[in-house]
């Protein structure tokens, strides 16, 4: 059996003071080799739109705890990969998640593994059956 791999790209902005998401762009690397900007619509298949789900809730839980610990994150990137069987069963999902944060801003390595503990806890991840092999990691790009 065949796998098949399922790439997405996210940047976002989150400007002061309230840090809210701004600026979020998701692509989907197509098959032709582009990347393709994604607006979730009626007419977009059902599974990319569940996989696009599973990315934005990951980004969620990472805006919201990075607020939460008073962090000043100012940009986010994140390359998602999620691989399937060639009948379109999730085996493994792995999250690479970049933040730019204020100049001069140093959170404590605790923080950072804070955060990162903490994205595993979106739903929809805690939804995919347990054989599924999950990766997510966090790093400081500033």
């Amino acid at each position: 059996m065949s796998e098949r791999t399922f790439r997405f790209r996210l940047r976002s902005s989150h400007r002061p003071p309230e840090r809210n998401t701004t600026d979020l762009v998701v692509e989907f690397l197509s098959d032709s080799g582009l990347w393709e900007p994604q607006q979730l619509s009626l007419t977009m298949p059902g599974f990319r739109i569940y996989l696009i789900s599973l990315l934005l809730c990951q980004h969620f839980y990472l805006v919201a705890n990075a607020r939460e610990k008073a962090i000043p994150l100012q940009e986010v990137q994140a390359d998602f990969n999620v691989t399937t069987s060639s009948d379109w069963i999730i085996a493994s999902v792995e999250g690479n998640f970049g933040i730019r944060l204020d100049p001069g801003s140093t959170p404590s390595e605790d923080a950072i593994a804070y955060m990162q503990e903490r994205m595993k806890l979106c739903p929809i991840s805690r939804n995919l059956p347990e054989g599924v092999a999950k990766s997510i990691s966090l790093t400081n790009l500033s």
